[in-house]
């Protein structure tokens, strides 16, 4: 066992492809982080046969979701996940009511979505995609900077753990792929790398978009940037934590 960093920040998306929350600590559970987009919006327009029934409404396809901010405003129920609060660009507060679901119709018309709120006792990975957790480290992005050449906020990548890493070695987690971490009591197989798309042209505070990220991240990292995690045991991660990569 290895020491390889700590945990420099924690995020966690309650509302699928909106802005998140920056925390302190979070409960790792058998699908990832807690909570983590526990509510979702469908996308029928996507959803052209019984197979794709299920497609989640993705910033990718409408970049002004980024525009919105949403955290859990309750703790952690065992039977539901807790109640959300969403900001808007201009501020206004929304519930996860029919206000809401009215508000984000506007924005995506002409596609045709629903509400979805997933449950933590029965659904596999909520609203994720694919994969259970998103792991970033901090010389990968600095080197990313340099290659771009923009100081790059990390949002960008809507990571879930921002590794500080002991080493100076740039994207080195691509070679923890088939290894296992280890953070507090919880374990993470590391097991494919993550392949962007244009939502990392989305600037997470001004909703303002530029090519150039997944231009360059294209041309020198194959367009992968972060590798994906899939929980092994569960536990609590804490800011702060030992990062352990283990033989």
């Amino acid at each position: 066992m290895k020491s390889i960093g700590i945990i420099q920040a924690i995020y966690r998306y309650p509302v699928k492809s909106f802005q998140g929350e920056h925390l302190s600590s979070v409960d790792i559970e058998r699908y990832g982080l807690y909570g983590d987009r526990g509510y979702a919006f469908i996308d029928h327009t996507r959803s052209t046969d019984a197979s794709r029934s299920n497609k989640k409404l993705n910033a990718k396809f409408v970049p002004k979701l980024l525009a919105y901010s949403s955290k859990y405003v309750a703790d952690r129920s065992n039977n539901e996940f807790p109640p959300i609060q969403v900001t808007a660009p201009d501020g206004r507060i929304f519930q996860w009511n029919e206000e809401l679901f009215e508000e984000i119709r506007a924005v995506v018309s002409p596609r045709e979505i629903s509400p979805r709120k997933y449950s933590p006792e029965h659904d596999d990975l909520l609203g994720v995609d694919e994969a259970s957790i998103l792991i970033t480290t901090d010389v990968s992005l600095a080197e990313l900077e340099k290659i771009i050449g923009v100081e790059t906020d990390i949002r960008r990548f809507r990571p879930n753990f921002v590794i500080r890493y002991d080493e100076p070695q740039p994207f080195e987690e691509f070679d923890w792929i088939g290894k296992t971490v280890q953070i507090g009591d919880t374990k993470l197989e590391i097991y494919k790398k993550c392949h962007r798309c244009s939502m990392v042209n989305v600037d997470p505070d001004h909703n303002t978009v530029n090519p150039t990220f997944l231009k360059h991240i294209a041309k020198h990292l194959d367009a992968c940037f972060g590798v994906y995690a899939r929980v092994i045991r569960t536990g609590t991660v804490t800011a702060s934590d030992p990062v352990y990569l283990l033989d």
